[in-house]
């Protein structure tokens, strides 16, 4: 990006493309390119967040032709908050000019659909806008990521990394400390962590929770919990002990789900490419509240089910063992159909493993070490049942012997 905006004005921003489908559709590389725009200018830095502060009013009031009188005030209220001049004359002109930029900018932003907001909270985080944000080559990466709030990518090598997180605001990365650019306190700022194929991590967090992520997974979390709880976002696995404080629940949330606890563990499963999303207590009581808004409260040794296509949830009692066993590098399986075995290793190993019709009649039992190679582990499959393995392209075919 060439153009130069040391100068520009929040009514200039808000007719300028780039700004504005930096605001509606962010990448990478745009959320950088406006951070470092802010670091290096303040005066710059307070137009961008007027212009964000009527963005967020837009986003709040996109069905109406005009904002009300009373959040007209507030957002006043904002603005003078936001500025350091004593020129109230001027600011109230460059206020009509903010409006005058709104206007012709509402058509540009409803046509590009959706756009990240400011954060707070009393505001629902958009997780899924952060998500988006990440570059679609970077969740291909063999190695564990984590992006900093400040959107500075890290790979961890290993393949079970650790990462805690301490009071002070550091974090160790597989014993190895690393400080983190501190933010203003007001500001809630997120990290992601992206586990791939075939390996795992866990994060301790600074409140003594510590969770691990299975393969295939993302966890969103904020830098710093809020005063009143503590949120992440899940996509695919993981397993928590949550410390308990009566005064911050610990809210898990999922596209389908939310779950929220005081001091429990338990394990999720919720991979956004399966119909099935998973929980399972171990220990303490959890509330689910799924996408038909019911809310199930599980018991220990208690599975609660929830079917995407039919928006439907079931509990159950089941063998935890069977379902959690994998935060300790092994897969258990008691009586398992060949089906459900061969679904987990095609998740964990990102490798297509498929059956024919007689696959739901061979059943096992036993344990396989997620630290061998994906031809370890179908060897030592192998040895447990009558099966024959065919390598086929990027799948494996797996055959019943009768």
């Amino acid at each position: 990006m060439d153009k130069d905006y040391t100068k520009y004005t929040a009514d200039q921003l808000l007719n300028d493309d780039f700004f504005l489908k930096s605001e509606s559709s962010p990448t990478a590389e745009s959320l950088l390119f406006w951070q470092k725009q802010m670091a290096e200018n303040k005066s710059l830095a307070a137009e961008i967040e007027v212009a964000r502060l009527f963005l967020n009013a837009i986003r709040t009031n996109v069905n109406k032709t005009a904002l009300p009188n009373s959040e007209s005030e507030a957002l006043w209220q904002c603005i003078e908050q936001k500025n350091n001049s004593t020129d109230r004359k001027s600011r109230q002109r460059y206020l009509l000019l903010s409006v005058i930029g709104i206007a012709a900018s509402i058509c540009i932003l409803l046509s590009l659909g959706k756009y990240i907001t400011l954060q707070s909270d009393k505001q629902e985080t958009n997780y899924l806008s952060i998500i988006e944000a990440i570059p679609q080559s970077d969740s291909t990466s063999s190695k564990v990521q984590l992006i900093l709030s400040n959107n500075e990518k890290m790979t961890i090598d290993g393949e079970d990394s650790q990462l805690e997180y301490k009071q002070e605001g550091s974090i160790n990365i597989n014993s190895q400390k690393i400080e983190q650019i501190k933010k203003e306190k007001q500001k809630t700022t997120f990290n992601q962590l992206i586990v791939p194929v075939g390996k795992r991590s866990t994060v301790t967090f600074s409140d003594g929770t510590k969770i691990w992520v299975n393969s295939d997974s993302k966890v969103i979390y904020p830098v710093v919990f809020s005063e009143k709880e503590r949120e992440i976002f899940v996509e695919g696995e993981i397993y928590l002990e949550v410390s308990k404080d009566e005064k911050k629940p610990f809210i898990v949330k999922t596209r389908q789900m939310d779950i929220k606890v005081l001091g429990t563990q338990f394990n999720v499963t919720a991979y956004d490419n399966e119909k099935d999303m998973q929980v399972v207590l171990v220990s303490g009581k959890v509330e689910i509240k799924s996408g038909n808004k019911h809310k199930d409260i599980l018991s220990p040794n208690e599975m609660f089910r929830y079917d995407k296509e039919i928006n439907q949830g079931t509990v159950s009692r089941v063998d935890i063992d069977d379902y959690v066993a994998w935060k300790d590098g092994y897969y258990q399986f008691k009586q398992q159909s060949l089906e459900v075995i061969l679904k987990k290793l095609s998740r964990y190993y990102g490798v297509l493993l498929y059956c024919g019709e007689d696959i739901n009649e061979v059943s096992c039992s036993g344990k396989l070490d997620l630290k061998e190679d994906l031809e370890d582990v179908l060897s030592s499959l192998k040895k447990a049942i009558p099966i024959e393995i065919e390598k086929k392209n990027e799948s494996i075919e797996i055959k019943v012997k009768h």
